[in-house]
Formats: C-alpha cells, structure tokens, sequence
C-alpha cells in the first residue's frame, strides 16, 4: 500500500510523528553540512523514533553544478560519496535531485552541452549510491525555480540517456502546475517513477505549504488517476514552512483518502 510521508526539518520530527505520517524526507544539503555532534543527534533522533528516514530532498548547495559554468565531475562524485555515507547510517533509500541553482543556465548556455553535463552528473551520482542500494531521482522543476530540465519528458530524457538502473524519477505535481502538466496521462512514465511529491503553497512557489483546502478533490483526483495507472511507490508532502498539526493531519487525510 503507497504510504505517505512528510519532507520536515528535524525539529518537526516529533510533530509528523504525531500527525499519524509513515515516514519522513530531510534536505540532502542540510544534512550533508551538519558537523559530526549535530549529525550523531540526528542519527539518533531518527533510529529511535517512529518515523523512518525513506529519503533526501534538496540534494546539493549550487557550487555542485548539475550542468552550467563550473562544471566538475570530480566535485559531483565526492559530494555524492559524502551524502551516500550519510545517507547509509539514516537508512535512505531514494536521493530526490531538484537543485535548481545548480542547473540554472546563464544565458546563451549551449542547451545541448548542458544536457550532456546533465547526463554525466546523473551518471556519476547513480553510481555512487548504487554501491550503497539507493536509488537516485531526477526531478523536473517549473520555471519558476530554473531554466533547465523544466517538464516530466524532459527529466525522463535525461534517464533514458543515463542508461542506469538505479536513476529514476520523481513526480512533482506542484511543478508540474505550474509548468501546466499536473494532470497529463503519466502512464508512459509509469516504468520510470520512483516516488512523487505534492504540495500547494502559502503565496510564494518558496513557501510550499500543505495542501489547500479549496483543491482537495483537484489533488485527490491527481493521485487517484496515477494509483489507477498503476504506481504503487509512495508519496511524500514537500513542505518549507514549519508544521502546524492540524494542517499536517488534514492533508495527510486527503491523501489517505486518494490512495485507499
């Protein structure tokens, strides 16, 4: 059965907790930063807690270029053995790669040279976690937030392209929105989608927030249609603000209703 997560800072971990979620997503980048003593807390946080760590978001600072000037496939592959460590001892399973600031383009950007940078980035990256049973996802990101990788085809492109078993996608229906594609038929990506995210927002595309009342049935018709098309992976609420229990619950009753 699809279980439903909530992506939190760890301060909120008790309240998810208490709101009834399966599990939660912490940012890659946060993580990564925190030195050994607030990292030890952390791991200990989680392993003694209910709610497991299934996986990251907000993979990388944007010195760790996915494609663009400063470019370095020995940068990309030793940020990913330090997140692979990190990952491994909070039990991660799936790496979510939106990053926008490392995959926005300046102008007259060879798109092309972009895409093969982006490719090799995937590549590295899938590789490093494969060692560890991770699997890596591309996200595609509105254009609000990047220039590059901005639809679900073309995020799939760029896992057709990398040729490995372990990268996959995942779903945002928050961008797709904005990018005017949440409700395409997302059965021809069926076999590349590892997890899906979804969130509404409190005025600001940089304040994802809980989903709104007032399109409850929109969000429960979007994932009823993906769960019919076969998805049986799981969903995660991608939320920026801090949680409040009684937004926390109701949206997580949304979804639960959609996927039941």
């Amino acid at each position: 059965m699809t279980r439903i997560g909530c992506i939190i800072s760890p301060e909120d971990y008790w309240l998810a907790a208490r709101a009834g979620y399966d599990f939660i997503e912490l940012s890659g980048r946060n993580v990564c930063k925190m030195e050994q003593a607030e990292f030890q807390n952390l791991l200990t946080l989680v392993h003694g807690g209910a709610l497991p760590c299934l996986g990251f978001n907000a993979y990388c600072t944007p010195d760790i270029r996915i494609a663009g000037p400063g470019f370095s496939e020995e940068i990309i592959r030793q940020y990913a053995q330090l997140c692979r460590e990190r990952a491994e001892m909070l039990g991660v399973s799936l790496i979510g790669i939106g990053s926008p600031f490392s995959r926005t383009l300046p102008e007259g950007f060879p798109r092309q040279r972009a895409k093969e940078q982006a490719v090799s980035f995937y590549q590295i990256t899938a590789d490093v976690f494969r060692e560890a049973g991770i699997t890596v996802c591309v996200e595609a990101l509105a254009g609000c937030y990047c220039n590059f990788i901005n639809t679900v085809e073309e995020a799939a492109e760029i896992v057709r392209l990398s040729c490995r078993p372990n990268l996959k996608l995942v779903i945002d229906f928050y961008n797709m929105e904005h990018e005017r594609e949440a409700d395409i038929d997302l059965s021809p990506y069926l076999d590349h989608i590892a997890h899906v995210h979804i969130s509404d927002d409190a005025g600001t595309p940089q304040k994802r927030w809980f989903l709104k009342e007032s399109k409850l049935l929109v969000h429960q018709d979007r994932v009823r249609k993906l769960i019919h098309a076969g998805y049986q992976g799981d969903i995660s609420l991608e939320v920026d603000l801090p949680l409040t229990l009684e937004e926390a619950s109701r949206s997580l009753e949304t979804l639960r209703t959609a996927v039941s």
